[in-house]
């Protein structure tokens, strides 16, 4: 299965379907408690884990913080249209800057979609500026969060 980035889907076991649920729900999971609970060797959970990180299903591990309670108090939509010919570039640009927590590159009306996260209105209109400063760039429309409806960052894995 190919997707947009140009990474293949991997093939998952039953096993390791098992370690990621239980991942996702606990990234501090101790290999020896997720191998009791699926009735398995730590020394299997070990390998599988690897293996999972060696072919980017597990990309990392942290703590989901919320922005507001670290002094984000501001999360905003980016929408923005890029020349065609500096897409690649400016998208580099983009992505250094440590407000934007998600850039996409996507088909439509807009050519990158950045969810961006700003201490105030301040630092809101300085990254604006910044977004319609990045070469490349034509034209940006910054939509702000009201209210954050849902956040998943658990994937169903099973069908």
């Amino acid at each position: 299965m190919f997707h947009a980035e140009g990474v293949y889907a991997v093939a998952l076991s039953e096993i390791d379907i098992g370690i990621l649920e239980m991942l996702q729900e606990d990234g501090r999971a101790s290999f020896s408690a997720i191998a009791r609970e699926l009735g398995i060797a730590e020394s299997t959970v070990r390998y599988r884990v690897e293996k999972l990180k060696e072919s980017r299903v597990i990309t990392g591990f942290q703590a989901h913080l919320n922005p507001r309670r670290v002094g984000l108090g501001i999360t905003a939509i980016a929408l923005i249209k890029v020349n065609a010919t500096e897409i690649v570039e400016a998208s580099e640009t983009l992505a250094t800057f440590e407000e934007s927590h998600h850039l996409f590159r996507t088909t439509g009306s807009y050519d990158l979609v950045s969810v961006v996260h700003a201490r105030d209105i301040v630092h809101l209109n300085d990254l604006i500026e910044r977004i319609k400063m990045t070469q490349g760039v034509r034209e940006a429309s910054v939509e702000v969060a009201t209210h954050l409806v849902k956040t998943e960052p658990k994937y169903k894995l099973r069908k």
